[in-house]
């Protein structure tokens, strides 16, 4: 989105405000690309365990993490295999269906979201409000769905638990209207490209 559409967009405000809370150490709930999203910087561990203790989850279960582009795959991630834009290029325009990458050698973030072989989850995300936020922390954003753990991962705002809302630091206003959505495919690589369909 061109910079006099971003200094006019109306969700503007909603993402300063995402992007103050992040920048001081707090989560957000925030609307994703697929379902709605808990979130945290993903290079603070303080944060990440608040994040887990909201949900009443295993730290040893990693969260996604969110990147506003794709060129930021090699900078959280050694190496990406020459498969993963491939794959890339088959879920861009609307039609295509989020895909989440695993990918090996994660870097960069909270130790709590490499799994236990090193890789790491990560998202190439188009979405300007989201970018923007991403943008304005300028490290990748947490992702994981806004719901207690073992409980099923709402389809609209109005089912996410009063407990997750009332115990972050910023709940986004935009997107509050969308109809729930499904999460995204999920595939691993491993260093020579061999594919794992984790999710369909």
């Amino acid at each position: 989105m061109a910079p006099r559409k971003l200094k006019n967009a109306p969700w503007r405000e909603d993402a300063i405000l995402a992007v103050r809370a992040l920048k001081a150490g707090g989560l957000i709930l925030y609307p994703t690309d697929t379902v709605w999203g808990l979130g945290c910087r993903a290079d603070d561990a303080e944060a990440l365990e608040k994040l887990y203790a909201l949900k009443g989850r295993p730290g040893a279960q990693p969260s996604l993490v969110l990147v506003d582009a794709e060129g930021l795959l090699e900078e959280y991630a050694d190496p990406v295999p020459a498969i993963a834009w491939d794959l890339l290029r088959e879920t861009e325009g609307p039609e295509g269906k989020p895909l989440t990458l695993v990918l090996p050698g994660g870097r960069d973030v909270a130790p709590a979201l490499l799994a236990e072989d090193g890789s790491l989850a990560i998202r190439v995300v188009g979405d300007p409000f989201l970018q923007f936020i991403i943008r304005g922390i300028d490290v990748p954003l947490v992702s994981t769905s806004a719901n207690l753990t073992g409980q099923p991962t709402p389809g609209h705002f109005s089912e996410i638990p009063k407990a997750i809302k009332q115990g972050v630091d910023h709940v986004c206003v935009t997107g509050r209207d969308r109809k729930g959505g499904v999460p995204s495919s999920m595939v691993k690589l491993d260093a020579q490209g061999r594919i794992v369909i984790l999710r369909p």
